[in-house]
């Protein structure tokens, strides 16, 4: 396992929000399915937001604790969005929101796993504001698909 610094954590982590973003802009643009059109909206901007999340901490966040050393290696996004390749234009709603809470699962994964070998308290309050923000948005998520039979 190799190492990389919070503020590579926090890149990653956006680049991994942006990505995602633009497959579920993609998606919409093939998806003949108005509830899928429909939670691919709210999913881009979920990840939209999280993305925008992710460099505003990185703007807030002080250099000291950027630059902190933390046993991470970064995996290629693809990698990361394995999941994603089960995303298709007939796609269901429940599968759809399977591959998006699974990403949100990984970060949130990702974090804690840091977050329990962090000992500077600046990072860990990092990291557990990252899980927080994490687990609030996969909720939204989660609220969303459960209301989408109402849509």
């Amino acid at each position: 396992m190799s190492y990389s610094t919070v503020k590579d954590v926090l890149d990653y982590s956006r680049k991994l929000h942006e990505h995602t973003r633009n497959l579920y802009q993609q998606l919409r643009d093939q998806t003949q399915r108005e509830r899928v059109d429909m939670m691919l909206t709210l999913l881009a901007a979920h990840e939209n937001t999280l993305a925008d999340a992710m460099a505003s901490m990185q703007e807030h966040t002080s250099q000291k604790v950027l630059q902190e050393w933390h046993q991470f290696e970064p995996g290629s996004i693809s990698e990361a969005l394995q999941d994603a390749r089960e995303l298709h234009p007939d796609i269901s709603l429940d599968e759809l929101v399977k591959v998006a809470l699974r990403i949100d699962d990984y970060l949130i994964s990702l974090y804690r796993q840091i977050l329990s070998e962090t000992t500077s308290d600046d990072a860990r309050a990092v990291f557990e504001s990252l899980i927080r923000l994490e687990e609030t948005e996969k909720m939204r998520t989660v609220r969303a698909a459960l209301s989408a039979n109402d849509w």
